[in-house]
């Protein structure tokens, strides 16, 4: 893959992982998890492009993240609490913090080119609070800031919380700035990425600047592209760092779907497809997918963060009825296969009937889910 940068294979892991923390990182007390094994590689499949050996397994129970060079997720490790545990792409434990077992959402995002790890916290002060706050610096452990006591609970879509902390119903009713962790209340809120939170407003949508609570764009006001009609947009929706609207058109009942960049509104994509828009985010290169019903030529799209697009067609994927990008690798899903190509170079990189990876770090490890938890395979080079 040339757009990863490629690391030797490690030697075996550890089975059992020790994670020591000193008081003053805010890391949890020093504990021993029986966390990472070698898998047997006869049971596993890799996926498109990896190597057959698998590297590593970890029992992590909830949807892995990616961190710098490293993945983040929750082990069960207690009836009354789990824990949120980071580890580099070789297995290698960084450091845990235990939560509440019924409050386990954790949120990643970055602030002056510092990545974080944000985690509600054990009250053992009796605050009254909801829930308190603790961010972290993802490779050492070190608090960055927190705790801070919030009027709710972390709802899984960023750094939106929910006053009535009820979990997968969980409704935002406000959004905490990366910067401090202070709250901003945000009633309607649909998502949360790099400081940037969606709010719904009727037809439209607003994107406001956490740390501040100001509106920064609202798709009511956006200029629309050619061919469509002023002041009809339409709010989709949103993923990563795009925003998705319809125009109404005046040649034909179906709109123009345009795709806007969330942090300054810039116009990144216009489709002239007749089925609805479905965009989703590439939480490992911060890219987007674009994919539409009638997949025609601007039918499968990639919105890289900082420069251009790359369009694929359905002939580049056989049978593919379900595509997914991961580490800047769209993978089409046929009912027998997967074929995986690198966004960047067009490069088929692998077929197989192996899974679709969940996350993969720019080393080019990746997790692929399995009955125990979470397998890591290392993505073949391709020069």
């Amino acid at each position: 893959m040339s757009s990863h940068r490629i690391r030797p294979s490690t030697a075996a892991i550890a089975a059992v992982g020790t994670i020591t923390c000193l008081a003053l990182t805010g890391c949890t007390r020093s504990s021993t998890v029986e966390a990472v094994e070698i898998p047997s590689s006869s049971t596993l499949v890799a996926p498109p492009g990896f190597g057959d050996s698998p590297l590593w397994s970890v029992p992590f129970v909830s949807t892995p993240h990616v961190v710098d060079d490293g993945f983040v997720g929750v082990l069960d490790t207690s009836s009354d609490s789990v824990r949120v545990q980071v580890l580099d792409d070789t297995g290698t434990l960084r450091f845990g913090v235990d939560v509440p077992k019924d409050r386990a959402q954790f949120a990643v995002t970055s602030v002056r080119d510092r990545e974080l790890l944000v985690t509600e916290d054990i009250d053992t002060t009796d605050s009254g609070n909801a829930a308190s706050l603790t961010a972290r610096d993802t490779r050492t452990g070190d608090v960055v800031w927190g705790p801070v006591g919030t009027a709710g609970c972390l709802t899984g879509m960023g750094l939106l919380i929910d006053a009535g902390c009820n979990g997968e119903s969980a409704r935002a009713e406000a959004a905490v700035s990366a910067v401090d962790g202070h709250s901003t209340e945000l009633s309607g809120a649909l998502s949360e990425s790099d400081g940037y939170a969606v709010v719904r407003d009727g037809v439209h949508a607003r994107i406001v600047t956490v740390d501040t609570g100001n509106t920064a764009w609202s798709t009511a006001t956006l200029t629309p592209p050619p061919a469509a009609l002023a002041g009809t947009a339409r709010f989709v929706g949103a993923a990563g760092n795009s925003v998705a609207v319809a125009w109404t058109i005046p040649t034909r009942p179906e709109p123009i779907q345009a795709v806007y960049r969330l942090s300054d509104a810039e116009l990144r994509w216009v489709s002239g497809a007749l089925t609805p828009m479905n965009v989703t985010a590439d939480a490992s290169t911060g890219s987007t997918l674009i994919t539409t019903g009638d997949l025609g030529d601007d039918g499968i799209a990639v919105l890289f963060e900082q420069y251009g697009t790359r369009g694929f067609t359905t002939d580049q994927f056989p049978g593919a009825e379900q595509f997914t990008i991961v580490g800047g690798i769209v993978y089409g899903t046929a009912k027998s296969s997967v074929t995986a190509i690198d966004s960047v170079s067009g490069r088929v990189t692998g077929t197989s009937s192996g899974p679709v990876p969940i996350a993969m770090t720019s080393n080019g490890v990746a997790l692929t889910a399995d009955s125990g938890g979470h397998t890591a395979f290392k993505v073949i080079p391709h020069f």
